[in-house]
């Protein structure tokens, strides 16, 4: 075998050299361009397909997403019914707590005194959409009984807020006072009647006064 000469040989290797270099711009600017839009295809079509099943199973879940709905809004509806109306807020509370009396089977002496609604901030949420009304209320009855009608009737109206409870033996009994060299007795269940001044605040309907 014939030797290339040296010209041939160095037009060779700058053949190759050339060839080598060509090869990889190719691959540099066309392959890895090729590659990276695949992968960016690859990525949006892995997005495309999570969306797709979710929307699947939203679709599919769409009757019972409705179901809760109505249901909720039927509960709103009716515990929208149970918070105060528009214009009637003290006869309204005013018959509640002498039907919720009558229920606890107190006499109509437990409960002396019901004055007008206070207007206030409800302090839920804010832009909160109801404003609430604050009911000073008095009661007179034994240690007792006055413990088990506010615990029942927070549990009974869970949207009633008892507030600013005071509690002081009534007066005109000596014993009941628990009157000893000026200093009144401590409450206790053994005392006779109290008298207890407390707020129930509660939501009005609509959120104006």
């Amino acid at each position: 075998m014939n030797k290339l000469s040296k010209d041939k040989r160095d037009k060779v290797i700058l053949f190759c050299l050339i060839f080598v270099g060509l090869a990889g711009v190719l691959y540099t600017f066309v392959l890895g361009a090729q590659k990276d839009q695949l992968a960016s295809v690859n990525k949006q079509l892995v997005t495309g397909r999570d969306k797709l099943s979710k929307a699947d199973r939203l679709n599919r879940s769409a009757p019972s997403i409705e179901a809760n709905l109505k249901m909720n809004q039927k509960l709103i509806e009716e515990r929208l019914e149970s918070m105060a109306p528009q214009g009637q807020y003290y006869y309204w509370f005013f018959k509640l707590i002498d039907q919720f009396r009558e229920d606890e089977k107190l006499s109509p002496a437990f409960v002396i005194d019901i004055t007008q609604p206070e207007f206030i901030e409800a302090g839920l949420l804010p832009n909160f959409p109801y404003k609430a009304a604050s009911f000073g209320v008095r009661l007179n009855g034994r240690f007792h009984d006055v413990g088990r009608f506010i615990a029942d009737l927070e549990n009974h109206y869970p949207y009633f807020r008892v507030q600013s409870l005071k509690m002081a033996p009534q007066r005109g009994n000596a014993m009941a006072a628990g009157l000893v060299k000026g200093a009144a007795l401590p409450l206790t269940p053994q005392n006779d009647n109290l008298v207890v001044e407390l707020r129930v605040v509660t939501l009005i309907r609509g959120g104006t006064t």
